[in-house]
């Protein structure tokens, strides 16, 4: 038999729940830090002995180390494969220094009310609701992992709820405050790279990835099977897109093949149509440094984001009748629910049309 003491802590008013139990002749204890998890165990003991609930548990005497969440954290991202670089390096890095509390607990002992408190910790310290997100989303998918191995019963990770954070609010451009922008920036290279991403919907990502071998001119399509990723120590290199979804064909508008036109002609393209004047492919960050900065200060105080452009051009497709599963294909989202969920309220058409059949069986 075994029994439970529940106490609290003089020194920070926790509370703790004490399982005590006789093994070999001697007096044996484990403390737990949420009732739930000492009562578990102490049905374990009852059903199957000390020794069986201990081992469940992953905890063993001291002659032999219990192993620990830090270790199997290690162990399971090193053994993860298909990962990119960068997501490997960022869960290297959640694995190292995200979990300092948790990291030399018994992989078992990880409970809820030992998140709850990580998750505490998280928000007094300010992070962001994203950035708890992500890492939970990390811790959860390591403990996942940790049940479907036998490792323990149920991931402790399941249910709880996060704090929010606010989305950045998408801007979507009219026709008009297109051309303002539009106007603004200078340098033709720039120009067009702006225009091909209002007028395609493309990642720029993708976008500055393309060769002229992707573009079909006679055809008026562009195949898109390349971005640009974030390798190891965050060095850019090529890679497929986003997901399968986004390896796709797209019908090109009129606009967008002038400016294909005009990159194919200029001397500094070489491997990929979207380059600075060195050649190089451009990026995010020059693009924005060196054109999208200053042009879209004539929309003040709207501050348009250059992946603003991508939504920008979902929402004319959208607002000129496109279904939206054309859509979805278009921007090239792993599903529609993907494209319902962030553009959906602008298809107000569909709304119209769907009332309008209801009207007219009924008329």
């Amino acid at each position: 038999m075994a029994s439970i003491s529940t106490r609290t802590r003089t020194s920070d008013g926790a509370t703790t729940h004490r399982v005590m139990w006789r093994q070999d002749g001697k007096q044996r204890s484990l403390t737990f830090v949420d009732l739930q998890s000492a009562m578990r165990f102490k049905r374990n003991v009852e059903a199957h002995g000390p020794r069986e609930a201990l081992a469940i548990l992953d905890i063993v005497d001291s002659d032999a180390p219990a192993l620990t969440l830090g270790q199997w954290m290690d162990d399971h991202v090193a053994g993860r494969t298909g990962l990119q670089g960068a997501t490997r390096d960022k869960y290297e890095r959640f694995a190292e220094k995200a979990f300092p509390e948790l990291r030399d607990l018994p992989l078992a002992a990880v409970t809820e009310a030992a998140i709850g408190g990580w998750v505490q910790r998280q928000e007094a310290a300010e992070s962001s609701g994203k950035t708890i997100q992500d890492k939970h989303a990390f811790l959860s998918g390591v403990l996942k992992a940790a049940v479907r191995e036998g490792k323990i019963d149920r991931n402790p990770c399941e249910g709880r709820r996060l704090p929010k954070t606010l989305r950045q609010e998408m801007v979507f451009l009219s026709r008009a405050e297109f051309d303002k922008v539009h106007g603004r920036i200078t340098q033709e290279r720039w120009a067009d790279l702006a225009l091909w991403l209002v007028s395609t919907g493309m990642r720029f990502g993708e976008a500055t990835a393309l060769r002229a071998e992707d573009i079909d001119l006679d055809r008026a399509e562009c195949r898109i099977t390349r971005a640009w990723k974030h390798d190891t120590g965050r060095k850019r290199t090529i890679g497929p897109p986003k997901s399968k979804r986004s390896v796709r064909t797209i019908s090109l508008p009129t606009q967008a093949v002038e400016v294909v036109k005009r990159r194919i002609a200029d001397p500094t393209v070489d491997e990929v149509l979207f380059c600075n004047s060195a050649g190089t492919a451009a990026t995010t960050q020059e693009f924005y440094n060196r054109a999208w900065l200053e042009a879209r200060k004539v929309l003040a105080p709207r501050a348009p984001r250059v992946h603003d452009l991508r939504h920008t051009c979902a929402s004319w497709m959208i607002g000129a009748g496109v279904p939206l599963v054309v859509v979805s294909r278009h921007l090239g989202h792993e599903d529609i629910g993907t494209t319902s969920n962030v553009y959906g309220h602008l298809d107000r058409s569909s709304y119209d049309d769907a009332a309008a059949a209801i009207g007219k069986v009924l008329g």
